[in-house]
C-alpha cells in the first residue's frame, strides 16, 4: 500500500539515483564507443558491456515501478499549478522512455536471433520468426530514444536544481537520504524534549 509523506522512502531514493546514474553512465559510454575506432579492444569491450548493463537497468526500472505502485511513498502536493502539472508530464515521459528504451534494445537483440551475454550466462529468447523483420526498426527507435531520454533527464535535473537554488523549496531535498538526529533540549516548564529530524520534517517528543 502506498504511503503519503513529505519525503520519499529510502528504497525509492536508492532506485532513483541508481537508475539515473545508470542511464547517464550507459549513455556516455555508448557515445564514447562511437568515437573509438572499429576493431579495437576498447570498442569491443564497450559493446559487450552495453547489452547486459541495459538489461540490468531495465530490471531495476521494473522494480521501481512495482515499488512505486505498492509500497513506495507518494508526495503530498499542497499547490496545484503549472509547474506541478509540468513535473507530472515530465515524470510520465521519463517513465515511458525508461521502459521503452531498454525494452526496444532487448527486443532488437532477440529479434536478430542473438543472445544477451553476461559472461557467465546468456539470456536467449528466439523471437526472430516473430519480430525479426522489425528488429532493425526497433534498433533505430532504441537509438533515437537514447538521445531523447538524455535530453529529458537533463531538463529534469536542471528543473530540480532550479527549485533548490532559485525557488529554494524542498523538491530536491525529497530525494535525499533522510538522516535522523536526536538533540536534547530543555523546554519551558523543565521538560526535556528530543527533536528527531526525518528528512525535511521534525518530530518533537516531550
Amino acid at each position: 500500500m502506498q504511503k503519503r509523506a513529505s519525503t520519499y522512502d529510502k528504497v525509492t531514493v536508492l532506485l532513483h539515483w541508481t537508475i539515473g546514474i545508470g542511464i547517464l553512465a550507459i549513455g556516455v559510454l555508448e557515445l564514447l564507443r562511437h568515437e573509438v575506432p572499429k576493431g579495437t579492444f576498447l570498442r569491443g569491450g564497450l559493446k559487450a558491456l552495453h547489452q547486459p548493463a541495459g538489461t540490468v537497468l531495465f530490471a531495476l526500472i521494473m522494480v521501481r515501478i512495482m515499488w512505486r505502485a505498492t509500497f513506495g511513498t507518494t508526495i503530498d502536493t499542497a499547490k496545484r499549478n503549472f509547474s506541478t502539472y509540468a513535473a507530472k508530464l515530465t515524470h510520465l515521459a521519463l517513465y515511458a522512455m525508461m521502459v521503452g528504451l531498454p525494452l526496444l534494445g532487448i527486443l532488437s537483440v532477440f529479434g536478430r536471433g542473438k543472445p544477451i551475454d553476461f559472461g557467465l550466462f546468456q539470456l536467449v529468447m528466439p523471437l526472430g520468426d516473430l519480430i525479426g523483420p522489425y528488429a532493425r526498426s526497433m534498433k533505430s527507435a532504441h537509438e533515437a530514444l537514447a538521445y531523447g531520454i538524455l535530453l529529458l533527464a537533463f531538463v529534469h535535473a536542471a528543473a530540480a536544481l532550479g527549485h533548490h537554488y532559485v525557488l529554494k523549496d524542498d523538491v530536491l531535498a525529497r530525494m535525499r537520504f533522510a538522516r535522523s538526529r536526536r538533540v536534547a533540549d530543555l523546554r519551558p516548564g523543565g521538560a526535556v524534549a528530543a527533536d528527531v529530524g526525518i528528512g525535511s520534517r521534525t518530530l518533537v517528543s516531550a
